[in-house]
């Protein structure tokens, strides 16, 4: 069975879509099984591999137009579903099912036992499809930016997901917070570490990793390429690839061996 995580944050740009593709990279590097889904109508996560307008995608599996296993796309090392730039219609058609929060819950067990990890990257706002995924998942990961507004998008996703723990899904856990763009040594840097350290509901939920600001991770999907393909010896590349060895060492299955 996948252990399956969620990639969320309700702000843009804090690197969410980034982490979901090289996270998800990482670990395939690490001969782990890894399906994406792109749960995001504006289909950054399909777009930083080049598929647009794709007839496979997540809001045809929604509508029972599709199957999820005849959806996955297999690319080189990982498999994606994607998303369509009408994915809000097909979640407004799902608003009235009965037991609709689970509805990803459901066609991600058809596929399960196929992946060691299936990694969500969710819409930036708590909508119908971002409840579905935390229902979903076992674990779930905010990527943050040390900046000022941070921690007041941080405390809404915390309150939500424990609503969804308490009442949908209760083996979901905050796996943690990854701090993204990050330069550590600069002051203000180390003010955001401080508090999150000192916040009893993140205690020991602040990742020893982090991932740099750099230009590879800004330009690699551009060229429809993960890091590691673009930029192997980048900063960005070390950074998820010490990422992926941290969260496996925490959470993962036992790793395979080269």
């Amino acid at each position: 069975m996948a252990t399956i995580i969620s990639i969320i944050n309700y702000k843009g740009g804090t690197g969410k879509t980034t982490t979901a593709l090289n996270f998800g990279a990482a670990l395939a590097k690490k001969r782990q099984r890894v399906l994406l889904l792109d749960f995001d109508s504006q289909c950054n996560l399909s777009l930083s591999k080049g598929i647009r307008n794709s007839e496979k995608h997540i809001g045809n599996v929604l509508a029972k137009k599709a199957s999820i296993e005849e959806s996955i796309i297999k690319l080189d090392g990982f498999s994606i579903i994607p998303s369509t730039d009408d994915l809000l219609d097909y979640e407004t058609s799902i608003s009235n099912e009965p037991g609709r929060e689970f509805i990803a819950s459901e066609l991600l067990a058809e596929v399960s036992d196929q992946y060691d990890y299936i990694i969500i990257d969710c819409p930036p706002s708590l909508g119908l499809l971002a409840i579905n995924s935390l229902v979903a998942a076992d674990y779930f990961i905010v990527p943050m930016q040390a900046e000022n507004f941070a921690f007041i998008g941080l405390d809404s996703i915390l309150n939500a997901t424990q609503k969804v723990k308490d009442r949908m899904n209760p083996k979901l856990e905050l796996a943690g917070i990854l701090l993204a763009k990050f330069a550590p040594r600069t002051k203000f840097a180390k003010a955001v570490i401080s508090n999150i350290v000192a916040n009893d509901r993140l205690k020991n939920k602040l990742f020893n990793s982090y991932i740099r600001q750099d230009i590879s991770l800004m330009e690699s999907p551009a060229f429809a390429q993960t890091v590691f393909e673009y930029a192997p010896k980048s900063n960005g590349s070390r950074d998820y690839r010490n990422f992926a060895n941290e969260f496996l060492k925490k959470y993962g299955k036992k790793e395979t061996k080269n």
